[in-house]
């Protein structure tokens, strides 16, 4: 999937922002409701401008954390970071999840165990490889314990369902590795402007595949 119709993207969020019709907390005002016409709905924005649900969802989270005038910031910078057609964003989402893994802050061993091979699974995914079918915990790791890990992740990213849901092609070890990397985003505004600064350079550094798609 590359994207596609940039002219009308980047025309689409200035209309918005100038208009002052960009606003967190509704669908009609929110990061995906003013580019899938007042709807909640990120395949319709996979469809029109070929940015891949993950990252929409990933970018509505983001949006939806960060202060007002900061969200609208975030907004308007989206297109620039694209900066045309034809970009493979298919990607970000992996690299955006392996890199907020890596970011938190230090967990019990026993949870560490099943984060590091989920952080690997994610690196192949990133890379456009498949993710490894045994790498949800470390063989050593019992059942019990990869269970409690998974119920402890999950208490502390209950925010981050959107990303836990898109984990059911891959494993259950995957489900709460990725809420785990969600739940920074709810700890603290830095946390958000780090987000924030990392989907956008993600975006920025995808490659171009053709010049129109």
């Amino acid at each position: 999937m590359l994207t596609r119709n940039f002219e009308r993207l980047k025309s689409e969020v200035t209309a918005h922002v100038s208009a002052d019709r960009v606003a967190q907390g509704s669908y009609e005002t929110c990061f995906i409701g003013c580019l899938a016409n007042g709807h909640d709905d990120p395949e319709f924005i996979e469809n029109q401008y070929g940015i891949p649900f993950m990252v929409t969802r990933i970018a509505e989270s983001i949006f939806e954390g960060l202060r007002s005038n900061e969200a609208i910031l975030f907004f308007a910078a989206i297109p620039q970071a694209i900066g045309s057609d034809g970009k493979d964003l298919s990607r970000v989402g992996w690299k955006f999840l392996a890199e907020e893994l890596r970011a938190l802050q230090p967990v019990p061993d026993d949870i560490q165990a099943c984060i590091d091979p989920v952080i690997n699974g994610i690196d192949l995914l990133a890379e456009g490889k498949e993710w490894p079918k045994a790498a949800a915990c470390s063989a050593a790791a019992d059942a019990a314990t990869a269970r409690a890990a998974a119920a402890r992740a999950a208490a502390a990213a209950a925010a981050a369902a959107y990303t836990a849901a898109a984990a059911a092609a891959y494993t259950a070890a995957y489900a709460y590795a990725a809420a785990y990397a969600a739940a920074n985003a709810y700890a603290a505004a830095d946390a958000r402007l780090r987000q924030r600064d990392l989907l956008l350079r993600l975006i920025s550094e995808a490659p171009i595949t053709k010049e129109d798609s």
